[in-house]
């Protein structure tokens, strides 16, 4: 621990004046020159109390270890800081605790952001909900954040050599569209620092992209008198771990540039030929980036809040309280009858359309959900905890059986920036049956507007291209997902057989918009109780990495 010269205090790391501060005596202190006190024996703090000979081979630092009982997950602490209860599941059990050594980041960046200042940004992003449920705005939930140094694999990327590139040119003549190609050939010399990803498999990788990214300028040379008073968590994964990734922003990103210069402005460049700009030299470094860490737990459930210590940037779950939703969607209804009941009658048809409309995208919304909860039920979100998965598995050996968990069907690739083609495609059928129950006016709007709007979008699709590595791309099983739809698709098959019989009685029409209106309110409860599936989590399970095995 780290101790005041003047009262012998213990003094911890302060962000908002980024000195080392003492609360009995009001004793400021720059961070690299204070003295450490081990062992009652008083010493100068020299190079982070790091090993440059450790058995790893990287420089390590001496730390208390606190693991969970309950999930397994641990957090370390340099001074004498006390563990009372687990950031990670929110287990106020008695952490247990070790001695142990580990590898220390070449950088750190301290805290900027107070603890009261995370608990103002956290209340002012929760008052924005509405529906927040009322236990995540209770001080005594507030009063958990935890100031955590999450350990990040930082990749530094530099070039300077030749490269050629495919292009094309297309322009019309006559009857005739005529192709140019291009060979374009530059020399890339491009330098990118500081691109980082978390490193802690406990550390979900959707937060951390989040509250991404930080000012890796403000980096200063590791130093333990920054983590006074403040928790960390270890770097459990490999750094070649993003590397790809990582890569592949750095070359989309000299892309760009190459299609922004004027000599090839007017030409499309072929992204085929994009691996010829991909840098060949890489390195890793690891540091250390504060994060405010706070959990939430409520009955079998965990919700997560995160804010980036250096920028206040704010990342929390929030699911819906249920009554409140419909207390206010009860109040809402009152005023909007007594408008809809001043607008003149809508034609049979045309409620139908707008029935068959509302059940297309709920069909659409609760599909997308189920997806996305296949992704989080199995991690396959979050590559630094199945990297952990795989690796506890290969230990176990060939004996233990296969993983059950289904893989990522998608990995990080390159696509263009202008929106995906399903979209487009959802897009074109909503205005097509627009079109159909507005007459001539939503014929003219469909291609005035939809149309030049789609085919616009297509034609600069290749004009820039980003990294689609945001989100995995995987189904759930379509059994889940049909009887999820069953009850807007009965209404909507009801809806279509009225309309295509075509009875006289307008009555028929009404009652079949009913119905077809009743199974997507049904479907509206199943989409909020995926949401707040979607916005909770389960308590996490992390094998332990070392140590106590009791």
């Amino acid at each position: 621990m780290f101790v005041c010269p003047n009262c012998g205090a213990n003094i911890n790391f302060d962000p908002g004046k980024q000195l080392l501060h003492c609360d009995f005596c009001d004793t400021d202190l720059s961070p690299d020159s204070v003295i450490q006190k081990d062992d009652a024996v008083e010493s100068t703090y020299t190079e982070s109390e790091a090993d440059a000979n450790s058995e790893t081979g990287f420089k390590e630092y001496t730390t208390t270890i606190y693991t969970c009982k309950e999930c397994g997950g641990e957090i370390l602490a340099y001074d004498n800081t006390v563990a009372t209860f687990c950031s990670y599941c929110g287990a106020s059990t008695v952490l247990s605790s070790r001695i142990g050594k580990e590898r220390a980041p070449e950088y750190i960046i301290p805290f900027k952001i107070t603890k009261e200042q995370s608990a103002e940004l956290y209340r002012k992003a929760v008052k924005k909900a509405l529906f927040a449920p009322a236990y995540m705005k209770e001080d005594t939930v507030i009063e958990k954040f935890r100031g955590i140094y999450m350990p990040y694999w930082i990749y530094d990327f530099k070039e300077n050599r030749p490269a050629s590139l495919r292009g094309q040119e297309d322009h019309r003549s006559g009857d005739y569209i005529i192709h140019t190609h291009y060979d374009i050939n530059t020399n890339v010399d491009a330098e990118y620092n500081g691109l980082a990803y978390d490193a802690s498999s406990q550390f979900n990788d959707n937060l951390s992209e989040a509250i991404a990214p930080f000012d890796f300028n403000t980096a200063v040379p590791f130093n333990t008198t920054y983590m006074s008073g403040f928790y960390a968590d270890a770097a459990d994964t490999d750094a070649k771990l993003y590397a790809d990734q990582a890569r592949m922003i750095v070359t989309a990103d000299i892309y760009n540039n190459i299609a922004r210069d004027p000599a090839v402005k007017k030409i499309t460049l072929k992204t085929d030929s994009m691996s010829n700009l991909a840098p060949e030299k890489t390195e890793s470094r690891l540091g250390y980036f504060p994060v405010w860490f706070l959990s939430c737990k409520n009955k079998d459930r965990i919700t997560y809040a995160v804010i980036n210590g250096q920028t206040g940037e704010v990342a929390t779950d929030i699911p819906i309280d249920f009554k409140k939703y419909l207390i206010s969607s009860l109040i809402v209804t009152i005023p909007l009858f007594a408008l809809l009941y001043l607008v003149p009658v809508i034609k049979p048809t045309t409620l139908i359309v707008f029935a068959l409309i509302f059940s297309i995208i709920s069909m659409i919304i609760v599909c997308s959900q189920k997806n996305k909860i296949y992704v989080r039920t199995f991690n396959l979100d979050d590559k630094g905890l199945r990297y952990r998965q795989e690796q506890a598995a290969k230990a176990k050996g060939p004996d233990a059986g296969t993983n059950p968990q289904p893989q990522p069907q998608a990995r990080p690739k390159i696509k263009s920036g202008a929106g995906n083609d399903a979209f487009f495609s959802i897009l074109a059928v909503i205005g097509f049956l627009l079109s159909l129950c507005a007459g001539g006016v939503g014929v003219v709007l469909y291609l005035c507007v939809i149309v030049p709007l789609i085919t616009n979008a297509r034609k600069n699709k290749s004009k820039k291209v980003v990294v689609d590595d945001s989100k995995v791309k995987a189904k759930a099983p379509g059994g889940e997902k049909f009887l999820l739809c069953l009850k807007p698709l009965i209404g909507a098959v009801i809806a279509i057989a009225i309309w295509l019989i075509a009875p006289i009685s307008d009555e028929y029409y009404y009652i079949a918009a009913l119905i077809c209106m009743v199974g997507v309110l049904l479907s509206f409860f199943d989409m909020i109780k995926q949401h707040n599936e979607l916005s909770t989590r389960k308590p996490p399970q992390f094998d332990k990495r070392g140590g106590d095995e009791a």
